[in-house]
């Protein structure tokens, strides 16, 4: 029966229905003729919805419409062993499966987005419903399949989602941008480069609130100048759109259009905006705005970016904010510990400080040139141990100790005496600092010194080989409270004396070992003769070669040489009347 069905369908393009329900629907070019009595094709036959009835107990189609019809018009006539098109429409493993399981289950099975390749290359997506319809007890169901066209809707989704990739993407490189860098204009400016592109917006424009209105401060695919445009606070304008609302405003044009968003459009002669405002402790002082020529189709696509943008921003301006108000005060303190005099009667003197940080260039270290008295000059360098603003702060304390006693001239160990038992009482345990403290009477070279726990300077006499100094005693602030003494050295004229902190003889190179004293005393040699300007940056540079680049510690150098005390002038004497 099955051969004379398929022989029937092939001569007339028969559909049988069997089940002493619907019987002979025949397609002969007019469309399907359906018996009377047959509920399916009486309510579904002239539906616009593909519509199909297909026979669990002989896997077949047993009845479609014209809808369905025509989707599968472009197969062959012949039905395969599952009485599914060979090709085309539902011809796919899933859906032969989908059958069944409503079959065999009783249990209806949807299918949200059936993706249909036509052979022409068209593309159309369906929502299937395959409705079981219980027959005879103990028999497999018969299956009523239904089609929705969701084309549109799932092709408007993708499109959506693929937008919506693409923000999350250039978002993803606007955070890059912004946490690479803590000045706040270097991240503005480049975060509105890449917010317009990204946006897909014609202009975008940074406005900064100026005395009683906004200025535009940054343009991009805007004229030059655009910038210093000015927008008086009581008049209507972008900026105080987005200020007055403090959060994303986004109009495309597009739809129902505000009032007041229409007549913003119409003043700047454009079809659509985003504004995100800058905000800082919950005042706005700025707003980012990207606008289009022509009304575009912003979505959420848009808006999420502009408040992920949004949070971004907010974020980074406090964190440059943050940064610069440190970095003011880095820049007053390392101003305090790093600062000399002018001149010096009877020295030449020069001076480096190099930071090993990558932000905020706070270190521990100081040095300085005190003259207590004409012709005396009181000299130090050290450094306290630990990093950042507690470390700064009981390095200007340390300093500052010093300092005072070396104004009341008081000699070199009371000096270090007196700031160890300041540190041991004020710093934390374990912390600690080191000093060389020397006096020197420049008329006649003697200096008395202290040398409290750093590496022992370099004397360079004058046409002789450097030398070090007498090494280092304990460290200053221990708590076992040590006792310091005194050492003497004489400065001829032309003598060079060279104070360093251990960040320059600890840089290593790739295999851990250190640059060292002896290395030192080579670079000292070599560069004795030289301007003493130039010698503590030749001095860096052989240890920063040394270590290919990589100092890990902070380091401070002094070079001092002993020069002719300047001859007074003579005062001038009245001539005789």
């Amino acid at each position: 029966m099955r051969a004379d069905n398929e022989a029937k369908a092939s001569s007339e393009r028969a559909l049988p229905i069997k089940g002493g329900r619907v019987s002979d629907v025949t397609e002969k070019g007019e469309g399907i003729a359906a018996p009377s009595g047959a509920d399916l094709p009486a309510i579904l036959g002239d539906a616009g919805f593909p519509a199909a009835l297909w026979s669990g107990a002989e896997l077949r189609f047993l009845w479609a419409n014209r809808p369905f019809l025509d989707l599968i018009r472009e197969s062959p006539p012949e039905v395969d062993a599952l009485g599914m098109p060979v090709s085309g429409f539902l011809s796919d493993t899933r859906s032969a499966m989908l059958f069944q399981d409503a079959a065999y289950t009783g249990l209806p099975k949807t299918e949200p987005e059936y993706e249909y390749r036509a052979s022409s290359g068209d593309v159309s997506y369906w929502q299937l419903t395959f409705l079981p319809v219980p027959g005879r007890f103990g028999q497999p169901c018969e299956v009523l399949l239904t089609g929705i066209d969701v084309t549109g809707k799932v092709r408007a989704e993708r499109a959506a989602e693929h937008e919506r990739t693409e923000m999350r993407n250039a978002m993803d490189l606007i955070d890059t941008t912004i946490l690479s860098s803590l000045d706040a204009e270097e991240i503005l400016q480049r975060v509105v480069v890449e917010a317009t592109e990204a946006l897909g917006a014609d202009w975008g424009w940074i406005a900064r609130r100026a005395k009683e209105g906004w200025v535009f401060r940054n343009v991009h695919g805007w004229p030059e100048e655009s910038v210093g445009r000015w927008f008086r606070e009581d008049e209507e304008s972008l900026p105080r759109l987005a200020a007055e609302r403090g959060a994303v405003v986004v109009e495309g044009g597009t739809r129902s259009v505000r009032t007041e968003h229409r007549e913003l459009l119409e003043r700047h002669d454009i079809g659509g905006f985003l504004l995100v405002p800058l905000l800082s402790r919950g005042d706005v002082g700025g707003v980012v705005g990207f606008c289009w020529n022509e009304p575009a189709p912003l979505g959420e696509a848009h808006r999420e970016l502009a408040d992920k943008l949004a949070v971004s921003l907010a974020l980074a301006l406090e964190n440059a904010r943050l940064y610069a108000a440190e970095r003011e005060i880095v820049r007053t303190l390392q101003s305090a510990f790093l600062a000399l005099p002018h001149r010096v009667e009877g020295l030449e003197f020069a001076h480096l400080y190099h930071s090993s940080a990558n932000g905020i260039p706070i270190g521990a270290d100081f040095y300085d040139l005190v003259q207590p008295e004409a012709g005396l000059v009181a000299v130090m360098l050290g450094g306290v141990s630990g990093r950042g603003l507690p470390a700064a702060s009981m390095t200007a304390l340390v300093k500052n100790s010093m300092r005072a006693e070396a104004l009341r001239a008081a000699p070199p160990t009371e000096v270090v005496t007196h700031t160890s038992e300041i540190v041991r009482k004020e710093a934390g345990a374990g912390s600690f600092a080191t000093a060389f403290f020397g006096v020197m009477d420049v008329r006649c070279g003697e200096m008395s010194y202290c040398l409290a726990g750093p590496p022992a300077p370099v004397l360079a006499p004058k046409g002789a080989p450097p030398s070090l100094l007498s090494e280092a005693q304990a460290a200053m602030g221990l708590r076992s409270r040590p006792s310091y003494g005194e050492s003497r050295v004489g400065l001829s004229v032309g003598d060079l004396l060279v104070l360093y902190t251990e960040g320059l003889t600890d840089a290593a190179d790739g295999r851990g070992r250190p640059f060292g004293t002896k290395r030192l005393l080579r670079s000292v040699a070599d560069v004795a003769e030289s301007p003493v300007d130039e010698i503590p940056q030749a001095l860096f540079m052989d240890a920063f070669s040394y270590a290919d680049g990589r100092m890990t510690d902070d380091v401070a150098i002094l070079a001092m040489r002993r020069t002719e005390p300047r001859p007074r002038r003579a005062a001038l004497v009245p001539a005789a009347s």
